[in-house]
């Protein structure tokens, strides 16, 4: 009888681990298309892409994602034991939300690449070199993380090697062209554009955490609840 009661336990654990693999990886998907989709067709909109863009408006969509991120997991722990802990419950969460999160970001540095690959006539190993070259020397960080770094301060990145090679001095000459036009100081813009840049970062993850948690915590409810009618 124990036998059969401990297999049943062992089924119902692999049953949360395959639920739970297969909702992250199918999130991720669903994240992963809506940047692609957002950066494809939304933010190459005539006049209102790069404001769209800069705003990373299609980050929105996190309420929607991370909610059904959150109610899955919360509701997905009906297959672990009563006496499991919350911090276990936890790590599936915790790893997936920054996960979640980062896609986006993963899915529009791989896109970027490609577009220099194609406008600069090079080859992806060789464009990527090149983006990977120019964020390492803006944020000290490459890859992913030194896009998602560096967009926090220049959101709209040019796809012309020859642009890239010149970015800093670009964006050196608009500084000094609006302290030319207000006498402010141009580390006052710099400040401005890297406090506002992370602001709307700050409040994407922000509302993606406050999300995912919100409805985490529904799923657990829901757990609860239907054991409570059970017994």
């Amino acid at each position: 009888m124990s036998s059969t009661r401990s297999s049943a336990k062992s089924v119902k654990v692999l049953r949360y681990v395959v639920a739970t693999v297969l909702l992250i990886g199918g999130m991720v998907v669903a994240k992963g298309a809506i940047a692609w989709a957002a950066e494809t067709f939304v933010y190459n909109l005539p006049l209102l892409g790069g404001l769209l863009k800069s705003l990373e408006l299609m980050e929105v969509t996190n309420v929607i994602v991370f909610a059904i991120l959150g109610v899955s997991l919360g509701a997905f722990t009906v297959w672990l034991p009563r006496r499991c802990g919350l911090w276990i419950k936890l790590i599936p969460f915790v790893i997936a939300v920054p996960l979640l999160f980062m896609t986006g970001y993963a899915v529009r540095y791989h896109l970027w690449i490609n577009q220099v690959a194609v406008e600069s006539e090079l080859l992806p190993t060789q464009a990527q070199q090149v983006t990977d070259t120019l964020l390492r020397q803006a944020t000290g960080t490459e890859g992913v993380m030194g896009f998602f770094r560096y967009t926090v301060q220049v959101p709209i990145l040019p796809t012309d090697l020859r642009a890239l090679q010149n970015i800093d001095e670009d964006d050196k000459w608009f500084r000094s062209e609006l302290t030319r036009f207000s006498g402010l100081e141009p580390g006052l813009f710099t400040m401005v554009f890297r406090i506002t840049g992370w602001s709307i970062r700050g409040f994407y993850v922000l509302l993606a955490v406050i999300t995912a948690s919100l409805y985490f915590a529904k799923g657990l409810l829901w757990v609860d609840r239907s054991r409570q009618t059970q017994r």
